[in-house]
């Protein structure tokens, strides 16, 4: 079985969130099954992450894809083509897989608008693709809104994952690092109240740690500084508005890093019990936290995506045949 992988969420900027979930599982794929993944790479993307596999130039521009990748997929004779975002060429000569990461503009919370073209567009897709991903139930019932519940059946819960730490995560008298917030500076990530907690808990405890915010457009680190920071931080701090998932918080369990995130569904459906929730809106409740945050706990055994891909893949592919 022949997978292209359609990898438009490379296009630009550094890698993050969307990108780092699906370069995780995309390598896990191609050590597995290295034969039978194709790459479809944008031009100017991030590439030197990629696994050592056939790597195909694809366009790039919304107008441009839809006209030339079904053209490319003929050529290349793929029998499943794999979206790393909800966008899928409409007119693919074989069964296609969108995922679909998040949907901000259902959820007032997010504080995010949404242009009618990028409503429309991931509407489209998401109806147009033969089965849908989505990495949280959260975002699998959002979805659900958008398709209706009769095309439930195509909707396929994947969580995310991450690598396995390649060193031990800090004992807890090693854990003397900031209180580590990771990702970008969008509203929905609630940047604001997390300093003033900090800030409060700090007049309150003269020897907390500092904050760090690493992530764009400030402080973006490589993958091996950042399992140095998750080792050793005294807290990771993910106190979003809004997320569809939520990487940071799967980030910290893999690495046993005490944990503090909001009471959102996908925070509660990742974490459990091994975190403690705040409300988000409220400077208060974070800075509790932050003052008496949890302890370290074991790291916890993140399951691999590429299994559950190949199940999607292996689905789409016999009904198509059928």
């Amino acid at each position: 079985m022949r997978v292209a992988f359609d990898a438009i969420c490379l296009a630009d900027g550094p890698i993050t969130g969307v990108a780092r979930a699906f370069l995780t599982g995309l390598c896990d794929y191609g050590a597995r099954w290295p034969d039978d993944v194709i790459v479809l790479a944008p031009p100017g993307g991030d590439r030197g992450a990629l696994p050592a596999v056939r790597i195909v130039d694809a366009p790039r521009g919304a107008l441009r894809r839809q006209l030339q990748l079904p053209r490319l997929l003929r050529e290349l004779a793929v029998d499943v083509v794999h979206s790393s975002v909800a966008a899928v060429p409409l007119r693919a000569p074989c069964p296609t897989i969108a995922t679909v990461h998040d949907l901000p503009w259902l959820h007032p919370e997010s504080g995010e608008r949404s242009t009618w073209w990028r409503r429309f567009a991931t509407r489209r897709a998401l109806r147009a693709a033969t089965a849908v991903i989505a990495p949280s139930r959260f975002t699998l019932d959002a979805a659900v809104r958008i398709l209706g519940e009769r095309h439930r059946d195509k909707l396929h819960l994947v969580p995310h994952a991450t690598p396995e730490p390649t060193a031990p995560a800090g004992a807890p008298a090693a854990r003397t690092g900031p209180f580590l917030v990771l990702g970008d500076d969008r509203p929905r990530k609630n940047r604001q109240r997390v300093r003033a907690a900090h800030a409060l808990a700090a007049a309150r405890n003269p020897g907390l740690p500092p904050l760090r915010f690493v992530g764009p457009p400030d402080d973006y680190v490589s993958e091996r500084e950042k399992a140095e920071l998750l080792s050793i931080c005294r807290a990771v701090v993910a106190c979003s508005l809004y997320e569809g998932f939520g990487l940071p918080v799967l980030e910290a369990l893999a690495h046993g890093a005490p944990l503090i995130c909001s009471d959102i569904p996908p925070h509660r459906e990742i974490a459990g019990v091994d975190a403690a929730l705040v409300d988000p809106r409220a400077v208060e409740s974070i800075a509790a936290a932050l003052a008496a945050p949890p302890p370290p706990h074991a790291p916890r055994a993140i399951e691999p995506v590429a299994p559950r891909w190949r199940d999607v893949h292996t689905s789409v592919s016999i009904t198509a045949r059928w």
